[in-house]
């Protein structure tokens, strides 16, 4: 047991309004106020400047002294590095120049006086359903682990503190933050056992690669001594170079695979069966996962219970039964309501180059038990630095041989992998909602469904729980689209009077359409702007054909009249061709445009605005009277008929009486007044 006054002499400081405070005992620390639970917790108070000394910026958590004004339960003490003068005077304060180098201080001292085990896990995948697998096969016993994923180096430096509690078994989850060139914290921590979960394609916007990633990672074996342990995964990538720095401090060294000849591995629907003969003892292990990094992870804790030689392996390994890792991580989401039955796969909880593969494997794996539509939906790996075209690139192969029947893709990151993938149905968005409403239509009865990504720079991790939630209270499952191919899509229009009154109009609510208004905006900003051009000569365009052919001279002033005129495509990229510098300079101002004018941001995606099946655009009636009401002038200066597309005509027809028909998706004119009348 430990009193306030052995924390003050820990830190050679002296007690403020002590008032017999002294004896108090203090058996946990927290820095975060909303988790202390009583009097016999320490609350370590860091300031902002504190905070910026150790990470470098500023942080968006509030600084401990201002936390304390909002506390519910309050602590036994308060370590701080600004005295607080409103503080109650029956809690007892110590000050300190540096609240985290006072959280080490306290963390080195009770690592020297813990003599139970302490095991460390790091990698670039797995690590916290490692911790996460261990801490369950150990729930019988007092043991001690991460908070969530918090795993950095702050965050470790509490976690040293609670060794006050003298667990039976310490589970330190420990980040290549903690481990880098600001201070190596294994050489706190002293892990008796070490885990290395896997080396992957993460971090790369600070690490130029995956073997400076493995040395990193191996900076956990410097606080080992020779008689400790390091656990690898020998199915990882660069596991010679773990091997090798791990044998510079360490004499045992153990290594676990999925492909060993004593494990045998049975994929269910929705759960895996593990088999292990070692040394003629059988180890069966079910856990209600699916993946094979989730396998690796069971390998990995069955390890670690040997070395810990816990007393019956069997019942440990038994626990594992009731394992869960953290949401989004290949969770598995049932959709049972009287319409549908299906199921998700929601995996975007984070995301490594291995990470996304194991998921794409697990998701192939899994495909054959269901009978409905298998999709994949894809968003970008966040945190590749300039490795990140390259490393996305990866994923082209891996698609083009997944059993999935359609693939939609997110962020701009995952557009050239749409563009190389060959010999599927896929599709690249830049509009999360539209991605949303087409991924709705498409999810099916008995179905299979995988979403994939990164946490943070991505709208997938939303798109994943919106999904959820509206396929568990749709109340209609077929909304009555049309389709072309996977596409829906519906006829609509609009007709408005002179005094801007809709007299009569079709599909206003869900008016969608599989094409793109970039026609209209070329020739709204050839209004704008100065050409100075009589003629221009057809380039070599991917669509030229025995009328639009390349050197075909054209007038310039014909040239842009044509984009109200039903455009062939070469016309368009021409016009695009002479209107811009380069794409970068076209898709700047198609942004700015459609952000400008509020329209729907898969409004204009590629060059021609035509249908392209790995580019999803989508425009609706609203926005093409978004457009009218600001630009009717221009449009109708020289014409009464504007009619734009490829496979369809979309446009605005004005009639004598000064109203205008707004429509989109039509076979052709004939059709759309075939319909009105």
């Amino acid at each position: 047991m430990y009193t306030v006054k052995d924390l003050a002499d820990i830190l050679n400081q002296k007690i403020v309004n002590s008032n017999n405070s002294e004896k108090i005992i203090i058996n946990d620390f927290e820095y975060i106020a909303r988790y202390i639970t009583g009097k016999n917790v320490a609350f370590i108070s860091i300031s902002k400047r504190t905070w910026k000394k150790w990470l470098g910026k500023e942080v968006k958590i509030a600084e401990g002294n201002q936390q304390i004004e909002n506390m519910t339960r309050l602590p036994g003490l308060v370590i701080t590095d600004e005295f607080i003068s409103n503080l109650d005077r029956s809690i007892p304060q110590i000050v300190v120049e540096d609240a985290i180098e006072a959280m080490q201080t306290m963390g080195e001292y009770f690592r020297t006086n813990f003599n139970n085990p302490v095991i460390g896990i790091t990698g670039s995948m797995g690590k916290s359903s490692t911790r996460m697998m261990i801490g369950e096969a150990l729930k019988n016993h007092n043991i001690l682990q991460n908070r969530g994923n918090a795993n950095t180096r702050v965050p470790l430096l509490l976690n040293l503190c609670k060794l006050i509690k003298k667990p039976d078994f310490a589970i330190f989850e420990i980040s290549i933050n903690a481990l880098n060139n600001r201070g190596n914290l294994s050489l706190i921590v002293k892990p008796n056992i070490t885990v290395i979960t896997g080396i992957g394609e993460a971090h790369l916007s600070t690490i130029k690669g995956t073997p400076e990633i493995a040395r990193f990672k191996s900076r956990i074996f410097v606080g080992q001594s020779e008689k400790d342990i390091a656990i690898i995964n020998e199915d990882t990538k660069h596991v010679d170079i773990l091997k090798d720095r791990a044998s510079q401090y360490l004499n045992d060294i153990i290594t676990y695979s999925r492909y060993h000849h004593n494990v045998s591995i049975k994929e269910n629907k929705g759960f895996t069966t593990i088999d292990i003969n070692d040394n003629k003892k059988h180890i069966r292990c079910t856990i209600n996962t699916i993946s094979e990094g989730m396998v690796s992870n069971v390998l990995a804790t069955i390890k670690v219970l040997k070395v810990l030689k816990v007393v019956n392996i069997e019942a440990c390994v038994s626990n594992l039964s009731e394992f869960k890792p953290f949401k989004k991580v290949l969770e598995i989401k049932k959709i049972n309501t009287p319409l549908l039955n299906t199921t998700l796969l929601d995996d975007t909880h984070n995301a490594s180059l291995p990470a996304m593969v194991n998921a794409i494997e697990a998701f192939n794996k899994q495909s054959r038990f269901y009978t409905g539509n298998k999709i994949i939906v894809l968003g970008k790996i966040s945190d590749l630095g300039e490795a990140s075209e390259k490393l996305h690139l990866q994923l082209v192969n891996k698609l083009e041989q997944s059993n999935a029947d359609y693939i939609l893709c997110i962020d701009k990151e995952v557009r050239k992998v749409v563009n190389r993938v060959k010999n599927k149905r896929i599709t690249w968005y830049n509009d999360a909602e539209q991605l949303l409403i087409d991924l709705q239509l498409l999810v099916n009865e008995d179905g299979l469904t995988l979403l994939k990504s990164s946490v943070t720079g991505t709208e997938l991790p939303k798109i994943a729980t919106r999904l959820f939630n509206n396929l568990k209270i749709s109340l209609n499952q077929n909304l009555d689209y049309h389709y072309y191919n996977q596409f829906p899509f519906n006829q609509a229009y609009k007709y408005i009077n002179k005094n801007s009154q809709v007299k009569y109009s079709k599909n206003l609510n869900k008016s969608s359409s599989i094409e793109g208004l970039s026609p209209l905006i070329y020739y709204i900003y050839s209004q704008q702007k100065t050409i100075l051009l009589n003629k221009v000569a057809l380039k070599k365009w991917p669509t030229n054909d025995r009328t639009y052919f390349e050197g075909r001279v054209f007038k310039y002033n014909e040239l842009v009249e044509s984009m109200l005129k039903n455009p062939h495509p070469s016309l368009i990229y021409q016009l695009a061709d002479v209107l811009f510098k380069n794409e970068n300079d076209r898709r700047k101002h198609i942004e700015t445009f459609i952000k400008q004018h509020d329209l729907t941001p898969s409004s204009s995606v590629n060059v021609t605005g035509r249908y392209r099946g790995k580019e999803r655009q989508s425009f609706t009636i609203d926005d093409l009277e978004k457009v009218y009401k600001v630009y009717s002038n221009e449009l109708f200066k020289n014409t009464k008929y504007i009619v734009f597309g490829d496979k369809y005509v979309h446009g605005m027809i004005k009639d004598d009486k000064n109203g205008v028909l707004i429509f989109s998706m039509y076979d052709s004119l004939e059709a759309l007044i075939a319909q009105i009348q």
